[in-house]
């Protein structure tokens, strides 16, 4: 339930002005409210806001506390001597019975740290000036409550002058009136403030107390004409409130603004009793647990210009009545669990600017009635199920800004009336399914800062977008365009070299043809990312060019550049990611690249005819596969301690197996593949690679034992070993250690013993290739137990997985052909036995592995009958029993 009580006091934590016409509130940022006895801590210490104890120390040379309090020193004024007790750190004069002058002399308590003068009912402790207050520097509690300080005009700023203050209680004290301004608010470490029964509260005091971020309690008992049922303004956002709303609420009938976002509120009918707030302007109750329907009643609160009920867990449909809002300027009511279509009426809204409906599960075309609120400025449909076209009402939004339906299902073409929206700065549409060529209006979208059409069926050239941009009167504003991963065809024209503004071109993916020439570049001197991979470009640009630009990001992947790597690259000193894969590079990598590459962070120059020696390796990712590199590895590698992938598969590299890999504890792919490396395979004593994911080292001629430092690597899910000289036992740590396994070849070796029972652990072991050694015994049962390979693989998991670690993909003897699997190995699940000496019966259990395509167990000395249940394996593909 909510720490609310309904009386006359009010007390708690608010952020932003909580005010009204004549009688306000005090609005403060503070961690909590209070409506009883307070403690109050100071100093570490935590004392009772009545009577707090004195404080203590050792000390054998001064008197460091002092208290009366609850005595009766029946209208006795405060002694003068106390002020000559200057070690004085506690002094508790409260309830005591005093009378008269409160004795400027306590000024001479400079070591005072608590300070308590509470005056008792019908006695007259009065102070006629507090300047004597500000000479006590270190004062951290202050209790003047019940005191007469009608005649200290100046005791808001000498009060306000001690910024070590942590508690001040004013209590029923008789003050003067502290006219505007104010002083700049001092009080920074404040934490309790008690302005009980006072009346001279001001709207100016309370925005003044609004600076006070320490602020924890706030006290304001019967504080006079204090009333709160005719706040207008109250904000009680990012509290810890939870549970049901109280009726104290429902009786502000001035409310026009209320602020409960970022709480624990659960229950949706608080939007049934909006009703009682016939004036309320602005309702935010986002980020919140709210769920339930949005109900119908909600269109009853017709002077509502905003409208926030963002990430709760509201369910069902947009009602109707949403559209009677007609005030409504901002609506709000993304990440929740809404379904069902977009209203119609909801184009009556015609003043509204903001439309913010995102992550929910909206179905459904977007209304052509959307094409009425001519006021709308942000319009963001992200991430719902809408189908359908985008209507061509679209083009009635004549002043919006951002258009935001990326992750939907629309389909169609972009209609022409886009390029009415003259107004727009973002347009995403990424995601989607739309097909066709872009609208030739699209090209005089002049104030058009980003283009995100990723992940579509968008055909047709790029010609019409950009000789358009390049002609807009006042240039185009266009930053960004992404257009990855559809079906763009044709040339890009040399006038994107024009569109000057241009600091992102991602191309990625399509079909795009022709020369990409020093034209194409001519005015981009902003641009920072270009990537227009696994196109079909002819890259023509001179050796000696000088680019305008200086990139961060270059992709150039599965273009043609046939030559050695140009020089102008030389001139991208910020250069951070290169990708030039299969570009037809050749030659010995130059000189001054051995350092340049020191700098990227990403370096893909794989499938090119590079030679020489290794240059040195980058932060992150190395690919280089499937080149000429020839000798060791270098001893450079050792300070690339940040590296996570690296690729060298397919090059002529050779030598031992460098012992500064146990040191590279952020390495997870591992691919030296197809090489001349030779001797044992590392020993790690202290350190080892915990974090390889993928290791791949087959086609090589190492020695020795399977190393045991993989039993550190808990996250491997590729183990590829085989066509090596291992010898030795299958250890049985991979099945006790190595859980995560998916492929798992140590064919063609030199490996004896029996296959460990074990390796049934290993549930989510796609492939399983152990062929070609001297394994003897039994084929063991427990293989049957290959969770994997029983049921139908999680296709998305494995796509992922495939794409980022399986560049050089997996080598299976299949149907009596080796085969490299690499972009559907996805769909792989195989057990090769084959070449071996094992004996006995084909286990029953095998024919549990109702996934499993490929089964060779030929050239074993196995014996009995084949299992009849084999008959139930209806995916199985491939089967050797030879």
């Amino acid at each position: 339930m909510w720490r609310w009580r309904e009386s006359t006091a009010v007390a708690w934590r608010a952020r932003g002005e909580l005010s009204s016409p004549s009688n306000p509130i005090c609005t403060t940022p503070a961690t909590g409210f209070l409506l009883g006895p307070a403690k109050t801590a100071v100093g570490g210490e935590v004392w009772p806001a009545t009577t707090p104890p004195a404080m203590s120390r050792s000390s054998t040379s001064a008197t460091t506390t002092h208290t009366h309090s609850m005595n009766n020193f029946s209208y006795a004024p405060v002694p003068k001597m106390i002020a000559s007790l200057v070690h004085l750190e506690y002094l508790n004069l409260s309830y005591a019975m005093f009378d008269g002058l409160i004795p400027p002399q306590l000024g001479n308590l400079s070591n005072l740290h608590y300070l308590d003068l509470q005056g008792w009912y019908g006695y007259h402790l009065h102070v006629d000036d507090l300047d004597w207050l500000s000479r006590i520097p270190s004062l951290k509690y202050l209790d003047m409550s019940n005191l007469d300080l009608s005649k200290a005009t100046n005791w808001f700023y000498i009060i306000n002058s001690i910024p070590t203050l942590e508690v001040l209680r004013l209590s029923d004290a008789d003050l003067p009136y502290v006219p505007s301004p104010l002083p700049p608010f001092n009080l920074t470490t404040i934490a309790t403030l008690d302005l009980s029964s006072i009346s001279i509260i001001t709207s100016a005091m309370l925005r003044w107390l609004s600076n006070a971020t320490s602020l924890e309690y706030l006290l304001l008992f019967h504080c006079g004409s204090l009333s709160y049922e005719d706040f207008k303004h109250l904000d009680l956002s990012y509290n810890y409130l939870s549970g049901d709303i109280p009726q104290t609420l429902w009786s502000l009938r001035r409310l026009e603004y209320l602020d409960l976002s970022e709480n624990s509120i659960v229950n949706v009918h608080i939007l049934a009793s909006l009703g009682n707030l016939t004036n309320l302007r602005h309702l935010d109750l986002g980020g919140n647990s709210i769920s339930g329907e949005i109900p119908p009643i909600v269109g009853d609160s017709v002077r509502l210009e905003y409208l926030d009920l963002s990430s709760n867990g509201i369910i069902g449909k947009i009602p109707q009545s949403i559209g009677n809002l007609t005030n409504l300027v901002g609506l709000y009511l993304s990440d929740n669990r809404i379904f069902g279509q977009i209203p119609e009426t909801i184009g009556g809204l015609q003043n509204l600017q903001m439309l913010s409906l995102q992550y929910n599960s909206i179905s459904g075309q977007i209304p052509k009635t959307i094409g009425g609120l001519q006021n709308l400025q942000m319009l963001s449909l992200e991430d719902n199920l809408i189908s359908g076209q985008i209507p061509e009402t679209i083009g009635g939004l004549q002043n919006l800004k951002l258009l935001i339906l990326d992750f939907n299902s629309i389909t169609g073409q972009i209609p022409n009336t886009i390029g009415r929206l003259h107004s727009l700065l973002h347009l995403d549409i990424s995601h989607n399914n739309l097909s066709g060529p872009l609208p030739k209006t699209m090209g005089g979208l002049c104030n058009l800062t980003v283009l995100d059409l990723v992940s579509n069926n968008i055909s047709g050239e790029l010609t019409d977008l950009f000789d358009g941009l390049s002609t807009c009167a006042q240039g185009a504003s266009l930053l960004a365009l992404y257009m990855d991963f559809n079906h763009l065809s044709g040339t890009i024209p040399s006038s994107m070299g024009q569109v000057s503004q241009l600091g992102d071109i991602f191309l990625y993916s399509n079909s795009l043809v022709g020369n990409i020439t020093e034209a194409h570049f001519s005015n981009l001197t902003n641009l920072m990312a270009l990537e227009i991979s696994f196109n079909s470009f002819d890259i023509i640009l001179p050796n000696d060019w000088h680019p305008p630009f200086n990139v961060k990001y270059l992709g150039m992947s599965f273009s043609h550049l046939r030559a050695e790597l140009p020089a102008w690259l030389q001139t991208q000193t910020r250069l951070t990611f290169l990708y030039l894969r299969r570009v037809g590079l050749y030659g010995n990598l130059p000189v001054w690249f051995a350092n340049f590459s020191r700098g990227l962070q990403n370096l893909d120059m794989g499938s090119n005819n590079l030679q020489g020696q290794l240059p040195f390796a980058p932060q992150s990712i190395l690919d280089l596969s499937n080149n000429s590199f020839a000798g060791p590895i270098p001893p450079s590698f050792a300070k690339a301690t940040s590296l996570s992938q690296l690729f060298l598969y397919h090059n002529h590299i050779s030598g031992g197996f460098p012992p500064f890999f146990c040191n590279m504890k952020s390495l997870q792919v591992l691919d030296l593949s197809n090489n001349h490396l030779t001797g044992e395979i590392l020993v790690c004593h202290d350190s080892f690679p915990t974090s390889l994911t993928s290791f791949q080292l087959n086609n090589n001629n190492l020695s020795g034992i399977i190393p045991s430092f993989l039993r550190h690597c808990s996250h491997l899910t590729t183990l590829d070993l085989g066509d090596n000289k291992l010898s030795g036992r299958i250890p049985t740590w991979i099945g006790e250690k190595l859980l995560s396994l998916s492929f798992l070849s140590l064919r063609s070796n030199l490996l004896d013993g029996t296959i460990p029972m074990n390796l049934a652990n290993l549930t989510s072991l796609q492939v399983l290739d152990l062929s070609s050694n001297n394994l003897f015994g039994g084929v063991p049962s427990s293989l049957g137990n290959f969770t994997a390979m029983v049921e139908i693989h999680n296709v998305t998991r494995l796509r992922v997985f495939v794409d980022y670690y399986y560049h050089g993909g997996i080598l299976l003897t299949i149907k009596g052909s080796t085969d490299e699997y690499t972009t559907i190995l996805w769909l792989v699940t195989s057990i090769d036995l084959s070449n071996n000496h094992l004996s006995g019966e084909i286990p029953k259990e095998l024919t549990k592995l109702l996934g499993l395509r490929f089964l060779n167990l030929s050239n074993n000395h196995l014996t009995g009958r084949i299992p009849e249940k084999m008959g139930d394996m209806k995916i199985l593909e491939s089967l050797d029993l030879s």
